[in-house]
């Protein structure tokens, strides 16, 4: 058994914490994407895609 206290929480910390939380709010408006190669389509957070509905995070296509 450990008897080292944790580090004590620092505002950055609970900066980053809020900021994570955000990606589970059920309430963020949502848009259904159509599948490719004739995958199923999905739902995707709206921020998440441009106005084009291209994601903006990671690689759209990537290679197999």
């Amino acid at each position: 058994m450990s008897t080292e206290n944790p580090p004590p929480v620092s505002e950055e910390n609970r900066r980053e914490a809020k900021r994570v939380l955000r990606s589970y709010d059920d309430t963020r408006p949502t848009v259904t994407l159509p599948g490719s190669h004739g995958t199923v389509s999905g739902t995707a957070v709206n921020d998440w895609i441009d106005e084009d509905g291209n994601p903006i995070y990671g690689d759209a296509d990537p290679e197999p």
